[in-house]
């Protein structure tokens, strides 16, 4: 049953990320028609809803069902796919998206939760690994052939693809099997409200500190994510060298992972995750120089992420293994929220400094200020008295 989880977890993850529509959404929206200030718009709206609905969401899961909740959030994505391919209205096309955000803040957390309470807590270092190698081989994957097809123009296409994956996650979200919690079917977690989420919170360094990295953190990268493509345009790389830098970055990044559970177990951990963290942000910084030269960028980008994915399954198996299962939706909704806090003061920056500087210097200024507070966070979640903390 366990192992049977855990493959459809990974199929799940496949297939859920798959999206060409993200590496062409803005240029595909602007060639339908609709105006930068519109398309902000629609940006702002998904964000917004997704920061509003995702501890509502994961405390509705909890309650009363983490697979129903996974199943409501992949029909919600269904019908953002399906407007996209149908609605030219900018109102209604802002509504999509912010369906889109109720759609992600269903899923997020939900069927993460059943996998994980499927599995040990020795195991989730490793499996970790390999879900982030699923992760970024679809995102690769998207990258390739989303360029391909911004470079054409057939993004009827890419959306007619990216749905038929959504209707399979939604037939693999149907197979997961709910595993028994505290000997009930999926049994509401009775005593737990709100506040005891806030408390719990509250009471433990290690959610703050992961909390916080998470919000700094998008603060600086989601955009990054957004423009990168745009980035790369700016100095002179077409669409279909966008796609496979991406390809990969993403691959090389995911194979690197794989030698997490042997390098941690041979170094401190704590060092290698502060090292692994600021390398990353000096990397990100080196790609958004303007002074750096064109043909190092993808270096750089590439190098950014290997850093990242070194150290991402160890900050990830902190918080886990920090996070109640009682409340583990809830807390990893409150995780995405805080990704969601990021893009949106990311974005309110942007709309500050838009009119006298360029993409690229805004992402540079929320690089340092993201660093001023992820850093302290990283070290505090790193430092020796946390190990201990997780390991007791």
């Amino acid at each position: 049953m366990k192992n049977r989880t855990v493959l459809l977890y990974m199929t799940f993850v496949f297939l859920s990320n798959f999206s060409t529509i993200l590496y062409f959404l803005t240029v595909y929206l602007e060639f339908v028609g609709f105006s930068m200030v519109a398309i902000s718009s629609m940006m702002i709206a998904h964000q917004v809803s997704k920061f509003i609905l995702e501890v509502p969401t994961g405390y509705i899961a909890d309650r009363f069902g983490r697979k129903t909740s996974g199943l409501v959030g992949v029909v919600g994505m269904l019908g953002y796919y399906a407007a996209l391919l149908l609605v030219r209205s900018p109102l209604l096309l802002i509504g999509a998206f912010a369906l889109k955000g109720f759609a992600v803040a269903c899923v997020s957390g939900s069927i993460e939760a059943i996998y994980i309470d499927s599995v040990s807590q020795d195991q989730l270092v490793r499996l970790n690994v390999v879900e982030r190698f699923v992760f970024f081989a679809s995102y690769a994957i998207s990258a390739c052939v989303g360029g391909f097809i911004s470079s054409v123009g057939a993004y009827l296409i890419g959306l007619s693809a990216d749905i038929i994956a959504m209707v399979l996650t939604l037939v693999v979200v149907i197979c997961i099997p709910e595993m028994r919690r505290g000997g009930t079917a999926a049994t509401p977690e009775l005593g737990m409200s709100p506040k005891m989420i806030g408390a719990a919170i509250t009471g433990n360094g290690v959610l703050r500190s992961s909390f916080i990295m998470d919000c700094s953190q998008a603060f600086a990268f989601v955009a990054l994510e957004d423009f990168f493509s745009l980035l790369l345009a700016g100095r002179g790389m077409n669409a279909v060298a966008s796609g496979v830098t991406i390809a990969v970055q993403l691959l090389a990044s995911a194979s690197m992972g794989f030698i997490v559970p042997s390098v941690i177990a041979r170094v401190d951990k704590g060092r290698f995750a502060r090292i692994c963290g600021i390398f990353r942000l000096v990397l990100t910084a080196l790609f958004l120089i303007p002074l750096t030269p064109a043909n190092l960028l993808p270096v750089f980008y590439v190098l950014q992420t290997v850093a990242y994915s070194l150290f991402a399954p160890i900050k990830y198996s902190v918080f886990q293994n920090a996070a109640d299962s009682s409340m583990r939706c809830s807390l990893i909704s409150v995780q995405s929220q805080m990704v969601a806090v990021g893009a949106v003061l990311f974005y309110l920056l942007n709309a500050v400094l838009s009119s006298v500087a360029g993409i690229r210097v805004i992402l540079l200024v929320a690089l340092g200020i993201s660093s001023l507070v992820y850093i302290p966070a990283l070290f505090r979640l790193t430092s020796q008295r946390t190990w201990v903390f997780r390991h007791r």
